[in-house]
């Protein structure tokens, strides 16, 4: 086999947008499934036996990582691939406010037992948590915060750079009082009290803001899967175990961000090429959670969480701690709805009959919320 990296052509690269997607945008986006590419990500693989290829991004030239052995040299070596912005890692010591952050969000969760829940409704209610657990109570009802910060986040995704610097000075203006009021319990407490971090309170609460933000989908997707599957919404009632296998299940099949981006912090040999430092690297890690070797690939599997099938699959290793706290106080919200209410089916589209989709729009995703059996043993 030749040495160096291979270049895809400018039909492929097209193709594989999806796979592409900038960190952070949805993975609903209508046109940009990154598990529609599987095919021809498989295909390239097969080709260049496991090879990265190199492929015109929507920042550039990239580099695209498709074999286990390739994606854990990027992840597993910090110092020569950085985090991107977008998902630079949380760096507070946030275990003291998970208590407070899981009141917070059984006490919203109360919201959602009765009625027709659907994405939006859900969505504000989880961006009160959010506002809430990074700014404090006096946050819980300012929705423009929220908007501001998406805004920002759409305009640097398209490189809108005035546009992103309007948007930027509202925002820091507006959450300027709410790091001030510094609320104990929030994370802008948390930064107060961490002088070290305090001239970096306005980015560290963006992020958080973000972080949170960034799971409201699959907090929906795993809500309608549970309605669709009794089962598993029996025992994930009766074990907060089970309930968080179950949110984890519902971000593999349909994460948040499909594809992770790295960059080089200096020269790096692949397969006998050098990449200059600064180049992007992607790992499309939904295409490989939905890959056909996995036997659970379309299916609703909370078990491969909690029998140890999940620790052997590289794109399961451990997050960060700002990942654990946010499934933690995910997992809290879903609960304060079960242990209230049970969500039933608004029609088939999660149908336990069936493999699941490969994409899925939050949009056209119902439940209904009924009174909980009083019987600890019931659904």
């Amino acid at each position: 086999m030749p040495r160096g990296l291979p270049k895809a052509t400018l039909l492929e690269s097209l193709r594989l947008a999806p796979a592409l997607v900038p960190p952070g945008t949805p993975h609903v986006t209508p046109g940009r499934d990154v598990l529609r590419s599987r095919a021809l990500l498989t295909a390239l693989e097969s080709r260049y036996g496991g090879r990265p290829v190199l492929v015109r991004g929507p920042r550039g030239r990239a580099l695209l990582v498709m074999s286990k052995r390739d994606a854990l040299r990027v992840l597993g070596e910090d110092d020569a691939y950085a985090h991107t912005l977008e998902e630079r890692p949380f760096g507070l010591p946030t275990d003291v406010l998970r208590p407070r952050f899981i009141e917070i969000a059984q006490q919203e969760a109360k919201a959602l037992t009765e009625g027709v829940v659907e994405h939006p409704r859900l969505n504000a209610c989880w961006e009160r948590v959010a506002r809430r657990c990074v700014y404090g109570d006096g946050a819980a009802g300012d929705e423009e915060l929220t908007r501001l910060l998406t805004g920002i986040t759409r305009a640097g995704r398209w490189r809108r750079g005035r546009r992103k610097e309007i948007l930027a000075g509202r925002y820091d203006a507006r959450i300027i009082d709410h790091l001030r009021r510094a609320e104990p319990g929030s994370l802008a407490g948390l930064i107060a009290e961490t002088p070290e971090l305090e001239s970096r309170g306005l980015m560290q609460a963006a992020f958080w803001l973000m972080g949170l933000g960034s799971i409201a989908a699959g907090l929906t997707q795993t809500l309608a899967l549970l309605a669709a599957h009794p089962g598993h919404r029996k025992a994930a009632r009766k074990n907060s175990d089970h309930l968080r296998a179950c949110l984890r299940e519902g971000l593999r099949l349909w994460p948040p961000v499909p594809a992770l981006s790295r960059v080089t912090t200096a020269e790096t040999e692949w397969y006998g090429s050098t990449l200059p430092a600064g180049t992007t690297v992607l790992v499309p890690v939904a295409a490989h959670q939905r890959s056909p070797r996995l036997p659970y690939a379309n299916t609703f599997a909370p078990e491969i969480w909690l029998d140890g099938t999940a620790a052997d699959e590289w794109w399961a290793m451990p997050g960060c701690g700002g990942v654990h706290l946010t499934l933690a106080v995910g997992t809290a919200f879903l609960g304060g709805i079960l242990r209230v209410a049970r969500p039933k089916p608004v029609g088939r589209l999660l149908s336990p009959h069936r493999p699941l989709p490969h994409a899925i729009d939050v949009a056209r995703l119902r439940v209904t919320m009924r009174a909980a059996r009083r019987d600890p043993a019931g659904g």
